[in-house]
């Protein structure tokens, strides 16, 4: 009877590991821990609006995942990723000011989802990333300094961004072909909705991604219906606004993974909220915009990245500038009294940066966003900012229009 027993417990120990064989799990993940000092100051609306520099230990959008595959036979795939951010430095998933932003959502907060794929390419379910990063061509954020946000990555001050990554994503990757490879996204908004409350959140995006040799182009368009301030449709704002977002990034590369990267950014906020506070044309104290006003920005953001001798240290600088933003009048509204001539905004960055090995590195950063008096650019994702203004706490808001954000930074950072 013993002899059984063990019989049918090796049995069990053998077939367990025949079925774990058939599927893999990987454990990945970031460590970037900073200490740095933050500054917002120099505010039209006077000092009472500023960020004094203070001095900080921040957690910058650490995260740890986990992924996995499983063959299924005649060239199908089971394919699905769990990543979640981390704050290594207060510990649970909010960002350093407290915020619970657009990826500090708990378990599975960052890209999370099932899919299938096969020689036809791949279908996705689940929280993805809709329009936001611009891949290896610029990755000068939180991928490899301290600041997360900022003009490369669209959004933010006086014209929104699309919703970056979000819930209810069904996606369709096609297989890549001669270094292209395209998506098409679409996401299911208004879960939440609630009786009498708007149910029409919706959005749609495309990306078309080019890998070959030294030369990477990355094109991204989104479109959002009933995009609330958090960033989100699943309880979207009644009256429709229309957010859309177009981003094209070009990068050469040289001696491996140095580059010079250039990115375009054109966003429109349509059918948006009424906002006053701000700089009028008049030469009055105020000036408002007008619900059902248009907004629109262009913006670029040129970068140059170099790794030295035996590629143990890194040189990075990047320079950027949002235009002045046009207004106007959409949905039978009148147009607004703000001064747009005010609206643009510049973002300098150099950095120096020593790889101890290929996974391990330590480095050293200054940046800072010039904002005209009717813009808030911040280096905002993640809970990078020092602000918690807004509700979802992604940045400064309006009451300080015109500041001028400073960071300096000297961080550790570990991939594994």
């Amino acid at each position: 009877m013993q002899k059984k027993l063990i019989a049918l417990a090796v049995a069990g120990l053998v077939s367990g590991g025949a079925f774990a064989q058939a599927s893999n799990v990987t454990i990945y993940g970031r460590a970037n821990l900073v200490l740095d000092n933050y500054a917002a100051t120099g505010s039209v609306t006077g000092p009472a609006a500023d960020y004094a520099g203070r001095t900080r230990i921040v957690d910058s959008s650490s995260r740890i995942g986990f992924k996995g595959t499983e063959a299924l036979g005649n060239g199908l795939q089971m394919n699905w990723q769990c990543e979640s951010q981390v704050n290594m430095n207060q510990g649970g998933t909010n960002g350093m000011n407290g915020s619970v932003g657009n990826s500090s959502v708990g378990l599975c907060g960052r890209q999370s989802y099932a899919g299938l794929s096969g020689g036809w390419g791949e279908f996705r379910l689940g929280r993805q990333e809709v329009y936001w990063t611009d891949g290896r061509i610029n990755d000068i954020g939180a991928n490899e300094l301290a600041t997360n946000g900022g003009i490369a990555t669209g959004g933010g001050g006086i014209v929104g961004g699309v919703y970056s990554r979000t819930s209810n994503v069904l996606s369709y990757f096609t297989p890549t072909m001669s270094g292209f490879q395209g998506g098409l996204l679409y996401v299911a908004g208004a879960e939440a909705a609630q009786q009498g409350t708007a149910a029409n959140g919706k959005g749609y995006s495309f990306v078309l991604n080019y890998n070959n040799g030294p030369i990477a182009v990355k094109y991204d368009w989104a479109k959002s219906y009933g995009q609330n301030a958090a960033g989100n449709l699943s309880t979207p704002v009644t009256g429709q606004p229309q957010n859309t977002g177009s981003k094209l990034a070009m990068a050469y590369f040289y001696q491996g993974e140095s580059k010079v990267g250039l990115v375009l950014v054109s966003e429109q906020n349509a059918n948006g909220a009424a906002l006053a506070g701000l700089t009028a044309v008049s030469g009055a104290q105020t000036g408002t915009l007008v619900l059902g006003n248009t907004l629109k920005q262009n913006s670029w953001d040129l970068s140059w990245e170099h790794y030295w001798g035996s590629g143990n240290f890194q040189s990075i600088v990047e320079y950027g500038k949002s235009s002045n933003a046009s207004l106007s009048q959409g949905g039978g509204a009148s147009l607004g009294t703000m001064d747009t001539s005010q609206t643009n905004a510049k973002q300098f960055t150099i950095a120096g940066k020593y790889f101890f090995s290929k996974r391990t590195a330590m480095y050293l950063t200054t940046e800072k966003i010039t904002n005209g008096m009717n813009n808030w650019q911040d280096f905002s994702n993640g809970g990078y900012s020092a602000s918690a203004e807004q509700a979802a706490g992604t940045g400064l808001s309006v009451i300080s229009r015109g500041v001028q954000v400073k960071v300096t930074a000297l961080g550790l950072i570990h991939n594994f």
